[in-house]
């Protein structure tokens, strides 16, 4: 996390009272960065300095006029402190606040198939009480290198038990041994 990033994030983070809030917020927020990324000339637009400051604002306030509250008075603050181009970075910071709010996670199951809703709770019930989190936000993605099993990447830590994993594991052990 940047500096400017996590205090923006942090500030935004204790602005909301309540955690149905803080939800909606989220959502919002969400919403916010998937549209400037599916739209990458409004960056453009927003820290052109050829268009007049009061004109990109007034866009700005029109664009985001149904945002209410901490969110809205923070990209109005991000503009003027022309820190707009630090959006994606606050969101994740905000994300990461969030999740650890709520004690839950994004995760990534790596299969060689695509696995059925089943086997993915499965996976989700064991890494809930293998990690302490309340909850697993999981995404599955296929693999075929993976050759058998999954892996699973939680934050920073992986778990690997594919086949590629274990053959892996054996090779560096085979090097370890000729090597020794």
């Amino acid at each position: 996390m940047a500096e400017v990033s996590t205090n923006y994030a942090s500030a935004l983070f204790k602005a909301v009272k309540s955690d149905e809030t803080l939800t909606e917020v989220k959502k919002d927020f969400d919403n916010i960065v998937k549209s400037v990324h599916n739209v990458p000339e409004f960056n453009d637009f927003i820290t052109n300095p050829k268009i007049a400051r009061a004109e990109r604002k007034k866009v700005l306030e029109s664009v985001f006029s149904e945002i209410e509250g901490p969110l809205y008075n923070m990209l109005l603050i991000l503009f003027d402190k022309g820190k707009m181009t630090e959006l994606e970075n606050i969101h994740e910071d905000f994300i990461e606040l969030y999740n650890e709010r709520f004690s839950q996670e994004h995760v990534v199951v790596e299969s060689v198939y695509k696995l059925s809703s089943d086997e993915l709770d499965d996976v989700g019930k064991f890494f809930i009480k293998k990690t302490g989190l309340k909850k697993l936000m999981i995404e599955n993605e296929v693999n075929e290198d993976l050759i058998g099993g999954i892996r699973v990447f939680i934050d920073t830590k992986v778990y690997d038990a594919s086949v590629r994993g274990q053959l892996n594991t054996l090779k560096n052990q085979f090097k370890e041994h000729a090597n020794s």
